[in-house]
């Protein structure tokens, strides 16, 4: 096997119980901004989209992209 590589959105919450609460998305736009993407965070937690068992997201906590590299050792 290749050596693979893989790039997420994540997204941290903080919760009603004081808790955090993070979410990734795969294959986020390469040119997403900062402001995109705290839209976005402020909209699920206007919306009140998800609730967590730590309660519902009441805060942003941090938002990110995230890259991953896999590197095959055994064929």
């Amino acid at each position: 096997m290749a050596d693979t590589s893989s790039t997420v959105l994540r997204l941290v919450f903080g919760t009603e119980n004081g808790k955090k609460h993070a979410m990734e998305f795969n294959n986020p736009k390469s040119d997403i901004t900062e402001q995109q993407v705290h839209d976005l965070m402020q909209l699920i937690i206007d919306k009140n989209i998800f609730t967590t068992k730590n309660g519902d997201l009441t805060t942003i906590v941090d938002g990110g992209i995230v890259t991953r590299s896999f590197h095959d050792l055994v064929p």
